[in-house]
């Protein structure tokens, strides 16, 4: 009777192991950080009780995890952490609609692009703006860190009055252009025309000189997985196409 609780227990110790060991020799998670208050790039459905982190670049993301042959694992921090994130190994991948920009690049490393964004701005529906030459004696807001907020201090170099705002999370810099606190929000395109389909009250106004740049995936310095990224991006142009239609003309 001892002999055959011993093999039992034995056998269920041997088993629990074996499969501890198929789990450790499994593909390890890609580990992918991003900002969820992009929409239409990166967003919550907290409309439909959702908690789950969708978008453009979430489908982006799923899709090179796929080719990767690796589970993915989404992790979120302020948009102004996802450089430092990297930076510190807490994460393999950063996407978030992110610029390439040369100094990000002292951080970072990035894909070859995915997709080029077109600055905008985001006013009241009652604004006499009409374009970023009317910003003086305004507060613009703009998300920290983001080459948006690059962009409004360089029009505050120049525009006399001009106060920039920034926050770390959009909707709060949304919020604050719909109180008042703020009278202009500086955005890439698609996410002005995904917030004003969704907040009653605000418009849209296209910029006089055209700003913006090429969108890309981050990786920590010499990461061995972007050349293998690069790939999966360029057997992937159908269906980032396919992407772009159904989050941009919602």
């Amino acid at each position: 009777m001892f002999l055959r609780v011993f093999c039992l227990c034995f056998s269920l110790i041997a088993l629990a192991g074996c499969g501890e060991k198929e789990n450790n020799n499994g593909p390890k998670p890609l580990i992918v950080i991003t900002s969820p208050d992009q929409p239409p790039f990166e967003f919550k459905d907290t409309a439909q009780g959702g908690d789950k982190v969708i978008g453009f670049d979430m489908d982006i993301i799923q899709k090179v995890a796929e080719h990767l042959g690796r589970p993915l694992k989404i992790i979120e921090a302020d948009f102004s952490g996802i450089v430092p994130s990297l930076q510190s190994g807490r994460a393999d991948m950063g996407i978030a609609d992110l610029s390439a920009t040369d100094e990000r690049r002292k951080s970072v490393d990035f894909s070859d692009p995915y997709y080029t964004d077109k600055k905008t701005l985001l006013v009241l529906e009652d604004s006499t703006i009409t374009s970023e030459e009317d910003l003086n004696d305004k507060k613009l807001g703009a998300q920290l860190g983001s080459t948006n907020a690059t962009l409004a201090q360089k029009w505050a170099a120049s525009i006399p009055g001009l106060t920039v705002v920034t926050l770390g999370k959009g909707g709060a810099l949304v919020q604050e252009l719909k109180n008042g606190r703020i009278q202009a929000l500086v955005v890439t395109e698609a996410a002005a025309h995904k917030i004003a389909s969704s907040t009653p009250g605000l418009k849209i106004i296209t910029l006089k000189k055209p700003e913006g740049g090429p969108s890309a995936i981050a990786f920590p310095k010499g990461s061995p997985l972007i050349e293998p990224t690069n790939k999966a991006l360029k057997d992937m142009k159908g269906d980032i196409e396919q992407f772009e239609k159904k989050w941009f003309s919602q």
